[in-house]
């Protein structure tokens, strides 16, 4: 395991590498140059700099791009805080290996690798209205998991998450974070819950 503590996480968060703030103002003067109206393309300019700024090259490259989806089953679920049975969870991992889920779409639109990562389905985590959802061992486990998923090489990454009760959880978290106005916001129908 890549992480053995919470101080490891930590630890790892400090130290993460900055990005080349050089290299964006190069790319962003690269984008004044071009033939084209300035800002002509709004958020696709700004996502460029972004990363020449974070690839570590003025022309930046998506020749390896994955979508990451990590499903996992929520132990809220039990409340019936959902339309759907923790079951779709898996039976969504399973589509999703077929082929026949929107993302399967999407991601052989934009030439991306799609990595599916279920997380423990036949164990759920706790209800967290009863007791914290996961214990420090298994918080250390899923983020291993997540990070052992992440390609070395990969020049974009894209993250995404499936799982029934995903959608209270995810407000429960931001209301947690931010206020309960962020919970409002988060909670709005998003699909498959």
């Amino acid at each position: 395991m890549q992480f053995d503590s919470l101080d490891d996480i930590r630890a790892f968060c400090r130290d993460l590498p900055r990005g080349d703030q050089r290299l964006a103002d190069s790319a962003a003067r690269r984008q004044q140059n071009l033939t084209k109206p300035r800002e002509s393309l709004g958020r696709l300019e700004e996502l460029a700099i972004w990363l020449a700024q974070w690839q570590g090259r003025e022309m930046p490259r998506l020749d390896r791009v994955t979508i990451a989806v990590f499903a996992g089953n929520h132990g809220v679920a039990a409340r019936g805080v959902s339309a759907y049975p923790p079951a779709v969870t898996a039976q969504m991992v399973a589509n999703f290996a077929g082929g026949g889920a929107a993302i399967n779409q999407i991601a052989k639109a934009a030439s991306a690798e799609l990595c599916v990562v279920p997380i423990e389905l036949d164990h759920p985590t706790r209800d967290f209205t009863e007791a914290a959802a996961m214990d420090e061992g298994e918080f250390l486990s899923a983020v291993d998991a997540g990070y052992r998923s992440v390609p070395e090489d990969c020049d974009l990454l894209a993250v995404g998450e499936m799982g029934i009760a995903n959608t209270t959880t995810a407000a429960t978290l931001c209301a947690a974070l931010l206020g309960g106005g962020a919970a409002r916001w988060a909670g709005r129908g998003t699909g498959v819950d």
